[in-house]
């Protein structure tokens, strides 16, 4: 295969794979974080931390793209306390509750779009 080739197919790979995650997180997670807050937007309404946020927070702990989409699949499969990256967050809104419907190639693209998306 030529190198054009396979540069195409990565390429085309990583947007698909980059939609994926975005869809995921449509679906199953945007009813309660936010992309992102707009300043000056009213922060007592929303139901849990926005996405940006919470990606700073979790790369602040685990910072590459490896061990951020481990920590993240975990998380999201099964949530506590102990295992958050964000005391006041879960003071403020409590644990998250598991996402069971979420396959883990499901869980893995939504950590990686928040990954590649968010700094």
């Amino acid at each position: 295969m030529s190198r054009v080739a396979i540069v195409f197919f990565l390429l085309v790979f990583n947007a698909f794979a980059q939609e994926y995650g975005y869809q995921i997180y449509r679906q199953y997670c945007a009813s309660c974080h936010a992309e992102k807050l707009e300043t000056g937007s009213d922060q007592s309404t929303i139901k849990a931390p926005p996405i940006d946020a919470l990606t700073r927070q979790i790369k602040y702990f685990y910072r590459t793209k490896d061990k951020f989409t481990e920590y993240l699949v975990d998380y999201i499969s099964d949530p506590s306390p102990e295992k958050s990256v964000c005391k006041p967050c879960i003071e403020r809104w409590g644990v998250m509750p598991p996402v069971k419907d979420l396959t883990e190639e499901e869980k893995q693209s939504v950590a990686l779009w928040m990954y590649k998306n968010f700094r």
